[in-house]
Parts: structure tokens; sequence; C-alpha cells
């Protein structure tokens, strides 16, 4: 099967409401005109996130134009490029929330770079150090833009590291900081790092049955 391409929206905010919250979820998990549909929102103990909600969209091109035109709240949306360096399969039912938890980030591009550079970057150095870490990463997405749709500030991308537990989030760069401390100064050779922002969030997918992983 081909892979589908991808869409993110977000939807700023310190939180989002409970309306907001139930509003998506109803939204995503009925939207089965695309073949996977995720909700992510800060988690509990995420301290005065700035993003409310983050989501990705799978299907084609035509069908996330559609969607984000009649995306039912405020959101700022992209149509991004995905690499999954660390890809695991998804064996729980659709739209029970995963398990483990992601650390979610907007990506900004050294100004002298052009995005085609940032991204090669991105993919290939830095996705082997981030995979050389003690503690793994169990599903790891760089999302490159590719256009962004309506308003933004600027965002070259959106990484996604989703861990099995809270433990291994916390570990993995306070118990080993000299990886911690390599990954951090490869990232400043490509990435702006006075941009941007990073969320602890938990995700829900919604997935139709004749899509496979």
């Amino acid at each position: 099967m081909n892979t589908p391409a991808k869409a993110i929206l977000v939807h700023a905010g310190s939180a989002a409401t409970a309306r907001t919250d139930s509003l998506l979820r109803d939204h995503l998990a009925a939207l089965e005109t695309l073949p996977r549909r995720a909700l992510s929102l800060p988690s509990s103990d995420a301290p005065a996130p700035s993003i409310a909600a983050f989501v990705e969209l799978w299907g084609t091109r035509r069908a996330l134009r559609a969607a984000i035109a009649e995306w039912p709240e405020p959101a700022a949306a992209w149509l991004v490029d995905e690499f999954l360096p660390a890809d695991a399969r998804r064996t729980w039912p659709s739209g029970q929330q995963s398990p483990g938890v992601r650390l979610v980030s907007s990506v900004f591009r050294r100004p002298e770079l052009d995005r085609a550079a940032f991204a090669h970057h991105w993919r290939t150095r830095h996705a082997e150090i981030a995979m050389s870490y003690t503690i793994p990463v169990w599903r790891y997405g760089q999302n490159v833009v590719v256009e962004a749709l309506g308003r933004h500030e600027g965002e070259d991308g959106f990484a996604v590291l989703h861990f099995r537990t809270r433990e291994d989030l916390a570990a993995r760069w306070a118990q080993y900081p000299e990886e911690a401390r390599r990954g951090a100064q490869d990232a400043a050779l490509f990435m702006d790092g006075n941009r941007g922002w990073s969320v602890t969030m938990m995700e829900t997918l919604w997935k139709r049955d004749q899509y496979h992983e």
C-alpha cells in the first residue's frame, strides 16, 4: 500500500477546554474519509503548555485539504513529509489512548540553511545520533514542512518522540548527560534553538480497518 500524505494541525493556547477536547475527539473519530487520524493533548502534568492540541492526519492531498478547509476549530495547518527513524506496530484498538507518552516539538532551521539542507541533516546524522541513545525512543517521527496552509510562524518541521513509559522519557536525557550533550550539539548545527515549543502529550489514534501498519 502506498504511504499516504500527511497534514499537521496545531491548536494554540495554554489549555484546551473540555468542550474543545470533546469536539476534536468526536470529529476525528467520525472523519472516516481519512485512513488515520491522531489527536495529542497535553499530559496532565505538562507545565503550562503553550499548545492545546496537536493533530495528525493521513490521506490523499486532496482529502487532507478538504478536511482542513472544514476543520471545526481555528488551527494552524501544514502539509508535511514524514520520516520514521523508529516505528512500532500499533496493536491497540482504534480510538483507544495509546500507551506511553510523547514529546512533541516544533522545529525551526538555522537561518543560513535552506529547508533541503535542514531536512537532510535531520534525517541522516541527527537521526543516527537520536537512535544511538541508551534509552531508546519507541516511535520517532520527523515531519518536514512541505507547505504551510494559512497562518504560521515559519515552522520548518515537527518532531514527535514517543516513549513506552514516562520513566523512559524522563531518564533518556537526565541519566545520560553525555548523550544529551552530543544530541544538543548536533541539533545546534541545523536547528534554531531559540525558537519553538515542546510539550509532553498523550495520543489517541483512529484508523480504518483496511489500513494496515
